[in-house]
């Protein structure tokens, strides 16, 4: 199956992300999540890399961005980027992984942040600017109907609280572009 011009973007950036050096891969951060249990439905392949891990696997480790090291977070970012292309709204929340940090995570999330290289950054953009397109579409193909069953008239001005968070988190990537 070819490629989109978004997803050839996010694959040529992230192709060469090295496996963390460590061996803690998404499977190792979901067992630590799951307080060491090994409760997959999946196999494990140890070593495998982003682009060969299949959305089940994916999905199986649903947790796992929360507690990947900095070097495993850069390399599996591209497989939930590609997960919330092609299966929207699974139990992985992109916008969680990419969002800016104000709380006490800060300084994990500026670690992990700090990985990329600039074309990793512009895909993480292209990115969010995709997903603010693909919500207001679905928002404005959907929400009149919702607006009017609870009679209140619908307007492009009501946006998604996806969308918001959206355009917040693409304005801090855009940033970080500039830093």
């Amino acid at each position: 199956m070819p490629f989109t011009a978004l997803e050839q973007q996010i694959h040529d950036a992230f192709i060469d992300a090295p496996f963390p050096a460590d061996g803690y891969d998404i499977y190792a951060a979901q067992t630590d999540d799951d307080y060491g249990l090994t409760n997959f439905t999946t196999k494990h392949f140890t070593g495998r890399r982003w682009h060969e891990v299949t959305p089940e696997q994916l999905l199986d480790c649903y947790a796992a961005f929360s507690y990947l090291r900095p070097d495993g977070w850069r390399h599996y970012l591209p497989a939930a980027l590609f997960l919330e292309i092609n299966q929207p709204y699974s139990n992985i929340n992109v916008l969680f992984i990419l969002r800016k940090e104000d709380g006490a995570f800060r300084q994990r999330q500026e670690e992990r942040y700090a990985t990329l290289t600039r074309p990793q950054v512009q895909a993480v953009i292209a990115f969010l600017k995709y997903y603010i397109a693909r919500e207001r579409n679905i928002h404005a193909t959907h929400a009149h109907h919702r607006y009017a069953q609870g009679g209140i008239e619908w307007t492009e001005e009501l946006e998604s609280a996806n969308v918001e968070d959206a355009e917040a988190t693409l304005v801090y990537w855009q940033g970080r572009l500039k830093e």
